[in-house]
């Protein structure tokens, strides 16, 4: 478990303790992941009530100016709410994130004591389509690159990165903010390829390239 600080806020890796207290049954196993998935869900609600907050108010985001020219607190906004959410959503991507872990290293044991059988025929099992509508397109991934080596590939269209979705997106600026909170970290993205939908673990990291992914996103427009 590792912990930093950002913008004030305690943000902690919860994966390296993942493991402790898993339950030992495949039954027991699915139920907790079961329940990890309606706490995600809860905290996906809160940061979707945050963020409302910041479209609310003139669509600051996550680092959009709240002082004008003079350094002075924008008269337009409320700078109290502003912050607020800032630090509730920073807050509950943390805990997301802890909940992303525990889900990921639940569903590997999972496959450890309980794996696939040989028999079983994968093309009669149709993949669950995304929750949640397309908003970015992937191009430019470089080769070697952290994008490259998580499994992004140009062309895919993303629904959803970490808390991030087409609900609660207003810029690209976004997109920076969850990327910057998930260095060094896996940030889960679902995304649909070829029509296919797919769920990557995105890890951005320094590299020899520039950046911290090795390619570019822009807004989808269907």
């Amino acid at each position: 478990m590792s912990t930093e600080i950002i913008n004030g806020i305690e943000v902690t890796d919860y994966r390296q303790s993942a493991r402790d207290d898993l339950p030992a049954t495949v039954e027991e196993l699915k139920t907790y992941i079961m329940r990890l998935g309606d706490e995600r869900d809860e905290i996906q609600k809160e940061i979707d009530e945050h963020s409302s907050v910041l479209r609310r108010e003139g669509n600051v985001g996550m680092d959009g100016a709240i002082l004008d020219s003079e350094q002075f607190p924008r008269a337009d906004i409320d700078l109290v709410a502003v912050r607020t959410a800032r630090q509730q959503i920073i807050r509950l991507t943390n805990d997301m994130r802890g909940i992303m872990g525990r889900v990921e290293t639940a569903l590997y044991k999972l496959h450890e004591i309980n794996p696939p059988s040989n028999n079983q025929n994968r093309e009669h099992v149709a993949p669950a389509p995304p929750t949640r509508p397309v908003f970015l397109r992937v191009h430019g991934v470089l080769p070697d690159s952290p994008a490259q080596l998580s499994g992004l590939m140009d062309g895919d269209l993303v629904c959803q990165i970490g808390s991030l979705h087409k609900d609660n997106f207003t810029n690209l600026g976004d997109v920076a903010e969850v990327v910057k909170l998930s260095v060094n970290k896996a940030v889960p993205v679902k995304l649909l390829r070829e029509g296919t939908p797919k769920t990557i673990a995105l890890k951005p990291r320094t590299w020899h390239g520039r950046g911290v992914l090795g390619c570019n996103v822009v807004e989808h427009t269907s």
